[in-house]
């Protein structure tokens, strides 16, 4: 994995298949205003069925007013995850994650992710989780990663598991929620 922030640019995290990119305040607003622009900013093509889950727009105002808010917390929001597609063609955006805010004062974080359907069960998502786990992993506030999701996503359960996480507990009552954490020891165990 590398970890690449150009001069004026987002945060970058490469692993072997995906270009991770932090969204910062422009490129949330694009995402928002100016769909076509925040592909080409990106250098990707424009996929259509965005964002990944659909109806979560919503969301994507949300990131946009927290970063304009708070510039300094790009990389502890969201990310888009690109996929070379062909040699000198621009890349695919194949998912989205990220994290809910910088450490809290335990030094604790959420992470979250979603891929395109036409991108899952290919090892993406859990090649994203790992270089977002490695970008988290280097700020030494971070002892903990916690997610959260619904006991019958088993795709979603299997991505943390592979990832290292361990189930804890399940969240609320009758919510279906499982909770998994995984620990900075655990991590570089």
């Amino acid at each position: 994995m590398s970890r690449e922030r150009a001069a004026s640019g987002p945060i970058e995290v490469r692993t072997p298949r995906l270009r991770l990119v932090a969204l910062d305040a422009e490129l949330a607003r694009l995402q928002v205003e100016d769909r076509p622009a925040f592909f080409q900013a990106l250098d990707a093509q424009v996929e259509a069925a965005w964002p990944p889950v659909p109806g979560e727009d919503h969301k994507m105002v949300e990131m946009l007013e927290i970063l304009a808010r708070h510039p300094d917390e790009a990389g502890w929001r969201g990310w888009v995850f690109m996929m070379g597609w062909a040699p000198g063609q621009p890349d695919r955006a194949v998912g989205t994650g990220g994290f809910f805010g910088p450490p809290d004062a335990t030094g604790e974080i959420e992470i979250a992710y979603a891929m395109c359907p036409s991108f899952r069960e290919q090892g993406l998502a859990t090649e994203a989780v790992g270089g977002l786990l490695d970008w988290a992993f280097t700020d030494p506030r971070v002892r903990t990663v916690r997610a959260v999701t619904q006991a019958h996503l088993y795709a979603s359960r299997r991505v943390l598991e592979k990832s290292g996480f361990s189930e804890t507990e399940d969240v609320g009552a009758g919510e279906d929620a499982i909770r998994y954490d995984l620990a900075r020891e655990d991590r570089a165990a």
